[in-house]
C-alpha cells in the first residue's frame, strides 16, 4: 500500500511538470529558460540572472550580474534580441 501511495504522489508531481514543459516550449511569449543565483556573506554579496525565450514572436537573451563588497560594487548586463 505504501508503494502505491508513493507512486501516486510521484505521478501527481511529474505529470504537471511534463505537461507544463510542453506548454512553455510551444508558447509564443514568456521565458523559455530562467536561472537566478544569489549569495551573501559578511564580506559582500552577489546576484546573477539569466533569461532567454520568446516575447511577441521574437527571441531574446539577458544576463545580469551584480557584486558588492567593502571596496565597492560592480554590475554587468548583456542582452540581445531578434
Amino acid at each position: 500500500m505504501r508503494k502505491l501511495a508513493k507512486a501516486i504522489a510521484v505521478g501527481a508531481v511529474v505529470v504537471p511538470v511534463v505537461l507544463g514543459g510542453a506548454t512553455v516550449a510551444s508558447a509564443d511569449s514568456g521565458p523559455g529558460y530562467g536561472k537566478s543565483d544569489n549569495s551573501a556573506t559578511v564580506y559582500g554579496g552577489s546576484s546573477s540572472k539569466t533569461l532567454s525565450g520568446f516575447k511577441d514572436g521574437k527571441a531574446y537573451f539577458v544576463k545580469v550580474s551584480k557584486t558588492a563588497n567593502s571596496t565597492g560594487a560592480t554590475g554587468n548586463a548583456t542582452g540581445s534580441h531578434s
